[in-house]
């Protein structure tokens, strides 16, 4: 996956938070290994046309978070899992959905279901 060396200085000496990363990495490039990772700033970014997948660190250095996780999607999702949904834009179908990352077995079933939904929407916006 093009990208890797920038993702491994984005989180530094925390490797509790790049273990989960790997294990988010290794199911992205299950469902889409021609995804590329970028920086942007304080964000990475899984894309291939469209970003489908963003990870950001905590800005609180006492948040038990390792990483955030969102994700878009047209469709409204509830989740206890979901720490905070954005609609894109007033009267839009689209919406980023923001998770905490707190362990490796958090990246499970319901993330996994959620990021490929993600990278499906994205391909229907470039297709």
């Amino acid at each position: 996956m093009s990208g890797e060396d920038k993702a491994m200085g984005f989180f530094g000496s925390n490797l509790d938070s790049l273990k989960a990363f790997e294990r988010l990495k290794l199911y992205i490039n299950d469902i889409c290994p021609n995804a590329v990772i970028s920086v942007q700033g304080s964000l990475l970014a899984f894309r291939t046309a469209a970003g489908f997948a963003y990870v950001s660190l905590p800005s609180n250095g006492s948040d038990p978070v390792l990483f955030n996780l969102a994700v878009t999607n047209r469709k409204k999702i509830s989740s206890d899992r979901i720490d905070k949904v954005v609609q894109t834009a007033p009267g839009s179908h689209s919406y980023v959905y923001h998770i905490g990352i707190k362990s490796i077995d958090d990246i499970d079933g319901e993330i996994k279901s959620l990021i490929r939904q993600s990278y499906e929407y994205s391909k229907l916006n470039y297709a």
